[in-house]
């Protein structure tokens, strides 16, 4: 019986760290400006100023309300902002 707990555990943890490793495929960033020409002036405020409070969330969700990125496009996006390099 305990043999089977361990089993049990051991595939949990190689799962786990099969899915910690896996890496996302990076946004390229002509589909980035593509999205960034759609913003308002008011939608980039908004973005900005989300950002600056570092509620990161909040500025995801903004751009893809705005946008209609898909999570993964928002997120590279926002991330790109949050380091100063914007469209």
């Amino acid at each position: 019986m305990w043999i089977w707990v361990l089993l049990i555990v051991v595939v949990l943890i190689v799962i786990g760290v099969a899915l910690s490793r896996r890496q996302s495929t990076p946004v390229p960033d002509e589909r980035l400006e593509e999205f960034d020409l759609q913003l308002t002036h008011e939608a980039r405020v908004a973005i900005g100023t989300a950002i600056a409070r570092r509620n990161k969330i909040l500025a995801i969700k903004l751009y893809r309300q705005h946008t209609g990125a898909d999570l993964a496009t928002s997120k590279a996006a926002v991330d790109k902002w949050s380091k100063g390099v914007h469209g």
